[in-house]
C-alpha cells in the first residue's frame, strides 16, 4: 500500500503539479520578474548599508568580523549577474514582444518567468546570510599604534653601561620568579629609552606589551584605559608585560586594577622611576640602577650625535671632548648639547665649554641630583633667539607629556603680540614653525608620534625640559607662570598673596567646575588657559581679576552663558569658546572691539549675531561643526575687512549661503579659507580662489574625513564627496586646478573612470596630492592607452602623496607606456581595499622612487607583487628614503620584489610589518640590504638573518595562525 501511494503521488506530481508550475512561469511572468527585481533592489540596499558600516570601521582602523567581506563580494557578484540577466532578457523580450505584459511569445514568457524565479533564490539566501551583518556590529576594535610601535631601536654599540643595564633588565624579565622589576636613575639618564629598548628585545616572549606614562600628577582613569586590554588578557591567563614609565610615588596596583601577586605571575611589571625607594616600596624584586655614562662612553654617544667631525677636525677634538665630559654622562644632556653645537663654529664651542665649567644655573629649590641636568640644558636655552625661547616656555604651560598642537601656539602668539608692526597670521605661523624646528633640532622638543599620520602638526616636551622651562620662566623678570595643568584639580582657590606677579596661568585639563567668586587680582596677567575643565559659568570676580588679559582659552568646557562682565576685558585679542555646546547667545562678544581671533566651533549657536560685525579688528574667525547653525548674515562678513583667515561650515543649502560667500569673496585681506558647503551651487560663479594662499574646500556630503580643521598650512585642498560630477562641475574644477593646483580628494563619485584625462589632463600634471575613496568605477589613475606624447611629458611627476581606498574596479595605476610615468617626487603611498590590483610598479618606474618614505598596502586580496620586472644581474638599485613598509591582509601576495637576482639597497628602512599575507615566503630574489632594519614584526635581524630569512619565519607563523 505504501509503495502504491508513492507511485500515485509521483503520477499526480508529473500529471498536474509540474505542468501547472511550468504554465505558472508563463502566465505569471510579470509577477516573477517584478519580484526578482524587487529582491535585487533589496540586496543592493542591504549591501549599501553593510558597506557603510565597513567603511566606518576601516576609517577607524578596526578589523572586520570574519565573513563580511566575503559576503560583500558574493553580493556584488550576484547583483552584477542579476543586472546582466535583466538587461539580456528584457532585450530579447523587446525583440519578440511589445512588452512583458503584452507579449504573445509563450516560449519567451516561460523562459523569462522561470529564469527570474530561479535567480531569485540566491538573492533571498544572500539576504538571509547578510541579516547578521546588517543588524549587528561588524567591526573588531583594533588599537592604534602605541609609543612602543613607533619606537626605533637605538644604536648602543660601545655604550656598555646601558648595554649592561639592558642585560640585567632582560634577565630579570626572563626570571619566572620575578614579577616586578624597577629601573631607577636621575632625570635624563635614559630610563624610558631603556624600557622601550627592552620591549623591542623581549616582546616576542609576551602575548602583548602595554605602555603607560604615569608622571608626577597622574590620572588613574587614563592609566586604567591604557592598560585595559592588557588587564583583560592577564585574567585570561596570557603572558603580558606592563611598563609603567616615570613613576614618582608609590602606586596602588589594586586601585589601578592591575592584576599582580602570586596568582598572576603571568603578568610582568616593569617600572621606571627617579627614586630607588619608589621601586622598593612597590615591591620590585629586582631593582636596577641606570648610571650616567663614564667619560669614554659619553664620548661615543656624543660622536653619534655630532658626527665624525669631532675627531677628524683636530682643532675641534680637544674642546669637543671637554664639552662631552661636562655633560655629566647624561644621554638627554649629551643629545641636547650635541645637537645645539652640531653646526656651530669654534667660538660657540669655546663659549659653551666656558659656560658649562661655570655651572650656570643655581637654585636651592632644585633637587641636587638633577641640578646638573638643568645647568647643562639651560645652556642650550641661552643659545635660542627670542621666538624660540617664547615657544619653549609656552610649551611648559601644557600638561606633562601632552601632545601640543602647533596651531595653538600660533593663536596664542597672535594674541600676545605687543609690537606695533603687525605680522600677518601666516607670518606668525612661519615664525612659530621655524622656532619649533630649532627646538626640535636641539632636542628641547620631541616629535609627538601621532597615530593618525599628522605628527608634523604636534610636538611634545620631555618632562625634564618642562621642569627646566618652568624654572627659567619663574626666575625671569618678564614671565611668571602659575601652572597647574593636568593635575586633576576639582577646584581652584588662589590666595591673595600670590596673585600679583603672574603673567600667565594654566589650569587646562583639570576637572574644575567653578572659578573663584571672591576678589582676586592678576594685574599683570596676559593669558589664562582654562580649556578642558568642567566649568559651567565664568564668575564676574574672575573676569575683573584678569581684566588686562590678552588671551582667554575656555575651549571644551560646559559653559552655557557668557557674563556681562566680559566687556571688562578691553585688551582681549584671542577668545576660544570651542566645544562649549550649550552656549547659544554670544551677542556680548560684540563689545570686545580688540578681538583678533574668535573661535566658535562646536558651540550651540543658531546664528552669528549682527553685532559680530562690530569686531572690525578680527583677523581670524572659526564657525565650524555648529550643528544648529542656520544663518550667517552676509553683512556681518562684509564688515570684517581685516579678516585674514576664515573657517566656516554650511551643512544646509540655502540662499543665504550663496550671499554669505559672495561677501567672503569681497574680503581683500583674506588669504586662508576653510569651507564646507553642500553643493557647488552655493559657491558664486565669480568666486575667486586665486587670491587665496591657503584653502580647503569640501563640497558635498558632510564628511569630516576630508576636513583638516587643525591643519592651517595645508596649502590648497579640494574635497568632493558626491555621486556624480556634472559638466558645470568639471568646468569649475578645471578652472580651479588651473589657477591653484590644489591637492584633490574624491569620494563616492560614480561617473569617474580615472583622474587623467577624465578630470583634467594638463592641470593634474602638477597636482601634489591625490586621494580617491569609494569611487566604484575607477579602473586606473592615468588612462592613456594610446598615448604617444612627448617623452619629456611625465604624468604624476609632481605627486607627493597618493591615496587609493576602496576602489573595487582599480586594475592598474596607469594605462599608458611606462616611460610616460614619473614618481620621483612620491613620498607617501597608501592603498587599501583595491581588490582587483594584481601588481603595482614595474622596475623601470620603481627605480625612480627616490623620494618614497612610507608605503602601506592593505586588504588588496588579489595583489601578488609590489615591484616586478627583470633587471641586469649585477645592477644595484637604491630606495634612499624608504623608511616604513606595511603589507596587511594581502592574501595572494608572494613577494615585495619578483624580478631577477639584482642587488637592492634600503639604507633608511627601519620598519616592516607583515600581517595576513599567508603566501608571502620571500621578500625578493637577489640581495636586499637593510642596515637599519632591526625587526620584521617580532623577528629580529641581528646580522645573521637577512630580510628574506625573517620573511620565512613570519610566513610560517602566519600560515599556522591562518590555518587555525
Amino acid at each position: 500500500m505504501e509503495i502504491a501511494a508513492k507511485v500515485v503521488e509521483k503520477v499526480m506530481d508529473l500529471t498536474f503539479v509540474v505542468p501547472m508550475r511550468e504554465i505558472g512561469y508563463m502566465w505569471n511572468c510579470k509577477q516573477h520578474v517584478d519580484k526578482f527585481k524587487s529582491e535585487v533592489q533589496n540586496l543592493k540596499d542591504m549591501k549599501g548599508r553593510i558597506q557603510q558600516k565597513i567603511e566606518l570601521a576601516k576609517n577607524k582602523g578596526d578589523n572586520l568580523v570574519h565573513g563580511v567581506e566575503d559576503w560583500i563580494n558574493a553580493a556584488t557578484a550576484e547583483i552584477l549577474k542579476a543586472e546582466e540577466f535583466i538587461t539580456e532578457e528584457e532585450g530579447n523580450a523587446k525583440k519578440t514582444c511589445f512588452g512583458i505584459g503584452l507579449c504573445g511569445n509563450w516560449s519567451t514568457l516561460h523562459h523569462y518567468g522561470k529564469k527570474a524565479t530561479e535567480e531569485t533564490v540566491p538573492l533571498t539566501e544572500l539576504q538571509k546570510r547578510g541579516t547578521t551583518y546588517d543588524n549587528c556590529e561588524i567591526a573588531i576594535h583594533t588599537p592604534a599604534p602605541s609609543q612602543l610601535d613607533c619606537y626605533q631601536n637605538k644604536h648602543l654599540d660601545g655604550i656598555n653601561t646601558q648595554n649592561s643595564a639592558l642585560g640585567d633588565i632582560i634577565a630579570a624579565i626572563e626570571d619566572e620568579s620575578i614579577q616586578i622589576i624597577g629601573i631607577y636613575g636621575v632625570g635624563g639618564v635614559g630610563k624610558t629609552t631603556l624600557a622601550k629598548e627592552v620591549n623591542s628585545r623581549v616582546k616576542s616572549m609576551f602575548a602583548d606589551v602595554a605602555f603607560t606614562t604615569i608622571s608626577k600628577n597622574f590620572d588613574v582613569e587614563r592609566i586604567k584605559n591604557d592598560t585595559e586590554n592588557a588587564r583583560k588578557r592577564i585574567m585570561k591567563g596570557e603572558k603580558i608585560l606592563i611598563i609603567l614609565d616615570d613613576v614618582w610615588e608609590e602606586l596602588n596596583l589594586d586601585e589601578l586594577c592591575i592584576p599582580w601577586g602570586i596568582q598572576h605571575m603571568n603578568c610582568k611589571i616593569l617600572l621606571t622611576s627617579r627614586s630607588k625607594h619608589v621601586c622598593e616600596n612597590m615591591n620590585a624584586q629586582s631593582v636596577i640602577c641606570v648610571n650616567s655614562l663614564p667619560q669614554e662612553e659619553a664620548w661615543i654617544l656624543f660622536k653619534h650625535v655630532v658626527g665624525d667631525k669631532v675627531e677628524t677636525d683636530t682643532d675641534l677634538t680637544s674642546v669637543a671632548r671637554e664639552v662631552a665630559k661636562e655633560c655629566g654622562g647624561l644621554p638627554l644632556v649629551i643629545n641636547v648639547i650635541g645637537k645645539t653645537l652640531k653646526n656651530k663654529g669654534m667660538s660657540s664651542w669655546n663659549a659653551t665649554l666656558t659656560q658649562l665649567q661655570k655651572n650656570a644655573l643655581k637654585n636651592k629649590d632644585v633637587d641636587a641630583t638633577i641640578e646638573t641636568v638643568y645647568d647643562r640644558l639651560k645652556l642650550s636655552y641661552d643659545y635660542l633667539k627670542n621666538e624660540a625661547r617664547w615657544c619653549f616656555l609656552q610649551c611648559s604651560l601644557f600638561p606633562e607629556d601632552s601632545k601640543i598642537l602647533l596651531e595653538d601656539l600660533v593663536i596664542y602668539r597672535v594674541g600676545l603680540e605687543k609690537s606695533k608692526e603687525v605680522e600677518s597670521i601666516e607670518d606668525v605661523r612661519s615664525t612659530v614653525q621655524n622656532a619649533v624646528n630649532i627646538l626640535r633640532s636641539y632636542g628641547l622638543l620631541l616629535d609627538a608620534n601621532m597615530e593618525n599620520g599628522y605628527s608634523e602638526y604636534f610636538i611634545r616636551m620631555h618632562d625634564v625640559c618642562r621642569d627646566m622651562a618652568l624654572l627659567i620662566a619663574n626666575e625671569g623678570s618678564t614671565n611668571h607662570f602659575l601652572v597647574m595643568a593636568g593635575e586633576g584639580l576639582t577646584e581652584w582657590s588662589p590666595r591673595n598673596n600670590i596673585q600679583q606677579s603672574y603673567t600667565g596661568i594654566s589650569l587646562m585639563r583639570n576637572r574644575i567646575r567653578k572659578l573663584p567668586e571672591y576678589h582676586i587680582s592678576f594685574p599683570h596677567l596676559e593669558a589664562a588657559y582654562l580649556q578642558g575643565n568642567d566649568l559651567r559659568s565664568i564668575s564676574d570676580e574672575f573676569i575683573e581679576g584678569i581684566k588686562n588679559a590678552r588671551v582667554l582659552d575656555l575651549a571644551n568646557n560646559d559653559i552655557s552663558s557668557l557674563p556681562q562682565s566680559l566687556t571688562m576685558l578691553s585688551q582681549l585679542r584671542m577668545l576660544n569658546l570651542k566645544g562649549n555646546k550649550y552656549i547659544c547667545e554670544i551677542s556680548i562678544i560684540g563689545e570686545l572691539k580688540g578681538l583678533e581671533i574668535l573661535i566658535l566651533n562646536d558651540t550651540g549657536i543658531q546664528e552669528v549675531p549682527e553685532c559680530i560685525g562690530q569686531l572690525v579688528n578680527l583677523r581670524r574667525l572659526e564657525v565650524a561643526d555648529c550643528v544648529r547653525l542656520s544663518y550667517i548674515p552676509p553683512d556681518v562678513i562684509s564688515k570684517l575687512g581685516r579678516l585674514e583667515e576664515l573657517r566656516i561650515h554650511f551643512t544646509v543649502h540655502c540662499k543665504e549661503v550663496h550671499e554669505c560667500l559672495a561677501a567672503v569673496n569681497c574680503l581683500s585681506k583674506l588669504t586662508c579659507l576653510k569651507l564646507m558647503v553642500p553643493s557647488l551651487r552655493d559657491i558664486p560663479e565669480d568666486f575667486s580662489f586665486d587670491k587665496l594662499k591657503v584653502f580647503s574646500i569640501n563640497i558635498g556630503r558632510d564628511d569630516r574625513s576630508f576636513d583638516f580643521g587643525y591643519v592651517w598650512n595645508l596649502k590648497r585642498h579640494l574635497a568632493l564627496n558626491m555621486d556624480y560630477l556634472v559638466l558645470p562641475f568639471f568646468k569649475w574644477m578645471k578652472k580651479l586646478i588651473e589657477i591653484s593646483r590644489p591637492s584633490i580628494s574624491l569620494s563616492k563619485i560614480e561617473n569617474l573612470n580615472n583622474v587623467i584625462p577624465d578630470l583634467d589632463q594638463e592641470g593634474f600634471i602638477n597636482i601634489e596630492r591625490i586621494g580617491l575613496v569609494s569611487c566604484k568605477n575607477v579602473t586606473c589613475v592615468v588612462d592613456k592607452c594610446d598615448w604617444e606624447g612627448n617623452a619629456n611629458e611625465k604624468f604624476l611627476r609632481e605627486v607627493k602623496r597618493l591615496s587609493l581606498v576602496e576602489l573595487d574596479k582599480l586594475e592598474v595605476l596607469w594605462k599608458c607606456p611606462d616611460e610616460f610615468i614619473s614618481l620621483t617626487n612620491l613620498v607617501n603611498l597608501y592603498i587599501a581595499v583595491c581588490g582587483k590590483l594584481v601588481r603595482l610598479f614595474p622596475m623601470s618606474v620603481a627605480q625612480g622612487l627616490v623620494s618614497l618614505k612610507e608605503v602601506y598596502i592593505g586588504s588588496c586580496r588579489n595583489l601578488e607583487e609590489v615591484i616586478w620586472g627583470e633587471t641586469e644581474t649585477d645592477e644595484v638599485i637604491v630606495f634612499p628614503c624608504l623608511t616604513t613598509i606595511g603589507l596587511h591582509r594581502c592574501y595572494k601576495l608572494k613577494s615585495f620584489y619578483s624580478g631577477g637576482s639584482c642587488s637592492i639597497k634600503y639604507p633608511s628602512l627601519v620598519k616592516v610589518t607583515l600581517y595576513s599575507c599567508p603566501k608571502m615566503e620571500m621578500w625578493g630574489h637577489g640581495s636586499h640590504e637593510t642596515p637599519k632594519l632591526k625587526f620584521v614584526n617580532n623577528v629580529p635581524l641581528d646580522g645573521h638573518y637577512s630580510i628574506n630569512d625573517a620573511i620565512v619565519k613570519v610566513s610560517m607563523a602566519q600560515k599556522l595562525a591562518y590555518q587555525n
